[in-house]
């Protein structure tokens, strides 16, 4: 799944959840959110790895870099795991060619494998 049908697919979930919400709570006015979150400040680990260009491009999608940032050094097939589950499980748009890429650099990174 490309960006632009990921995008889609949440406007219109987004969308059908709003309307939900208004039915539910119909005696109630709506109001729209106007909701201004902060601007990135973080970066990730800085390194020569594909795998960090990638990890910058797709990770931030979902959630921010302090995110990744803040998780205690775990091995390598842990970072695996998480990238896989995000795809898998959560959805993410990453391309099958870039999860290894983005594992590989999130255990070398953030990892704890003996080096």
């Amino acid at each position: 799944m490309n960006v632009s049908k990921f995008a889609n697919r949440m406007t219109r979930t987004a969308a059908l959840l709003g309307l939900a919400c208004t039915l539910a709570t119909a005696a109630a006015p709506a109001h729209a959110l106007d909701i201004k979150l902060p601007q990135e400040t973080s970066q990730l680990k800085a390194s020569t790895l594909a795998g960090h260009q990638s990890a910058s491009a797709w990770c931030v999608m979902c959630h921010s870099v302090d995110y990744i940032n803040s998780q205690p050094p775990m091995p390598a097939a842990f970072w695996s795991a998480e990238v896989t589950k995000m795809v898998k499980v959560y959805g993410a748009p990453i391309p099958e060619d870039q999860i290894r890429l983005i594992s590989e650099y999130l255990g070398a990174a953030y990892g704890n494998d003996p080096k």
